[in-house]
């Protein structure tokens, strides 16, 4: 799935560990369940930071 694609499936807009900023196509890369109590926490990726540094949403991982 290319980026363009990616943005219009799965929309979310949460804060992107890579660039530092809040983006609509954030997507969460890597849990971090560890000392969470309310909910599952860990690292959000914005489309672009996942295409740059090869990351592959949680969601679309096997």
């Amino acid at each position: 799935m290319d980026a363009s694609q990616d943005a219009v499936t799965a929309r979310s807009f949460a804060w992107c560990s890579w660039h530092k900023r809040f983006s609509d196509t954030a997507r969460l890369v890597q849990r971090d369940d560890q000392g969470s109590v309310f909910d599952a926490r860990g690292l959000f990726a914005c489309a672009d930071c996942r295409k740059i540094h090869g990351l592959t949403p949680v969601a679309d991982q096997q």
